[in-house]
């Protein structure tokens, strides 16, 4: 499945940001109104996301969180009868740099639960995925758990991304 990067407007609020092994896509994603080094950085980033994803150990994460009704999201995944590798090649990546939570926060990317759209902050994130690439790929799986349903606070933000790097390594 193809996914985008394009300039989005800052139309949603910005919040505090078990399925079988498959093989990552080879497709390359589809870049919009974006270019160079940012560009680069976040193919990286979902590039790196999808081989970890593919691994079994990176997909016990989504056994360690439920949803508000306690589903688990290895559950909530099941039900759409995808894999990781498939659901997360079903996202779309948003430049929203000027969204608040990219002006007034330090956050590097955000969703809503059980949005699709993952918004990313293009200028911080590429900074990041270049000096800490691992950690970026970790910040999309974390995106990916609240497109599946996770909400946040609780589970902290960071505690959430912690337990990606945990499993995810």
């Amino acid at each position: 499945m193809w996914r985008t990067i394009a300039i989005a407007c800052g139309a949603l609020n910005c919040l505090a940001t078990a399925a079988t092994s498959a093989p990552a896509s080879t497709a390359p994603p589809v870049i919009n109104a974006m270019a160079g080094t940012e560009r680069f950085a976040i193919e990286r980033a979902i590039a790196g996301a999808a081989r970890r994803l593919a691994e079994p150990e990176c997909q016990r994460v989504l056994e360690d969180f439920a949803d508000p009704s306690g589903r688990t999201l290895a559950e909530n995944l099941a039900a759409l009868g995808k894999t990781a590798v498939e659901f997360f090649n079903e996202l779309y990546f948003l430049d929203d740099r000027n969204a608040t939570c990219c002006l007034q926060r330090r956050a590097i990317a955000f969703t809503a639960p059980g949005h699709r759209v993952i918004r990313v902050c293009a200028p911080r994130f590429a900074q990041v995925s270049l000096s800490q690439g691992a950690y970026a790929e970790a910040i999309m799986i974390h995106e990916m758990l609240h497109a599946l349903g996770l909400h946040e606070n609780p589970p902290r933000s960071r505690d959430i991304t912690a337990r990606v790097i945990a499993r995810c390594k």
